[in-house]
């Protein structure tokens, strides 16, 4: 089994190619691979993973760029942005197949929408508990002002 750690040093592209069924050191798709994956990775950040404004230009960026602190989502993610890129840049012919995709893509949206939503649930009662401590909680910057 790969090592967690190591998978986050991966290139993205070189992960979405592959998905894609191109050889990894072939970027002649490149030009037509690149906005569906960063049109992707802005729906991801809207499911609550990665950086906000983040954007794949080539092979350098790697999957803990991306992901930062929910490293814990790696294979979520990977395998979400995996099936999404290929569906939209080489759709299946076959409609069984096509709907597996489609089926896998949305519960994979799912699950990192509700894994999100209870970060933030857990982080809300944190920041309240610790707010008992404090005098005044400042919602909008998320910070606590000390006594």
């Amino acid at each position: 089994m790969a090592n967690p750690e190591t998978m986050l040093e991966e290139s993205i592209l070189l992960d979405i190619r592959a998905a894609c069924n191109l050889e990894q050191t072939d970027s002649d798709f490149d030009s037509q691979i690149l906005p569906l994956l960063n049109s992707q990775i802005m729906m991801a950040h809207q499911f609550g993973v990665g950086e906000n404004g983040f954007l794949v230009n080539d092979t350098s960026e790697t999957w803990g760029d991306l992901l930062g602190a929910d490293g814990h989502k790696l294979a979520a993610i990977r395998t979400w942005l995996g099936l999404s890129v290929k569906l939209l840049f080489d759709p299946p012919d076959n409609a069984s197949v096509l709907k597996s995709y489609q089926d896998q893509i949305a519960k994979m949206e799912w699950m990192l929408c509700s894994k999100s939503e209870e970060e933030k649930i857990v982080k809300q009662f944190v920041t309240l508990d610790q707010a008992k401590i404090y005098d005044e909680l400042d919602i909008e910057n998320e910070t606590l002002i000390p006594y």
